[in-house]
């Protein structure tokens, strides 16, 4: 296969994902979008593989390497300068305070895990003790995931029960406003 082959076809599944994406939000099936997306990525790996022309060099590589932190501190500038404003003006719409947070704790997620990948590439491939990094890599892993489940399990929240809002635990926020069904 022709590199511009696989670009036409890569275009081709771009606009597919697309109308199919938006057509499974609308009619509100969440899990299509997402098997779509692991079958596009799938069928274009593998249409990759079968290109023969050189498909990206070091350059390519480099540039892109360079235009990822360069996002990466972009976005993450501009994230934290709205989210001073945004925790700044709470006291108009309590609402900015909740995204305001969230774009904090966004951000600091997002250059979390860029440090984590950059030290992958930097020291955990070019290592010889793959093990041993696959191990701690595994235990953060493990970590992180027992304590998303313990702070965000929702203990201190709003259950709904025969048609009605029950305090569960000590909820920081009122009752939702849209009916319990």
């Amino acid at each position: 296969m022709t590199l511009k082959k696989y670009h036409q076809i890569r275009l081709i599944v771009t606009v597919l994902i697309a109308v199919i994406f938006s057509q499974s939000l609308i009619m509100k099936n969440f899990i299509f979008p997402l098997i779509t997306i692991i079958a596009a990525w799938l069928f274009l790996n593998y249409l990759r593989r079968q290109v023969k022309e050189v498909i990206a060099d070091e350059r390519d590589y480099q540039v892109s390497g360079q235009s990822a932190f360069s996002a990466i501190q972009i976005y993450s500038w501009v994230a934290v300068i709205i989210m001073f404003v945004l925790y700044a003006s709470r006291d108009l719409n309590p609402a900015y305070e909740a995204v305001a947070l969230t774009l904090a704790y966004s951000t600091c997620f997002l250059m979390f895990v860029y440090s984590l990948i950059f030290k992958f590439h930097d020291k955990i491939i070019l290592s010889k003790n793959k093990l041993i990094y696959a191990f701690i890599i595994s235990a953060l892993i493990a970590f992180l995931a027992i304590f998303t489940l313990r702070f965000f399990s929702g203990e201190d929240n709003w259950i709904c029960q025969k048609g009605e809002w029950v305090k569960h635990g000590q909820p920081s926020f009122p009752a939702p406003s849209v009916p319990c069904k």
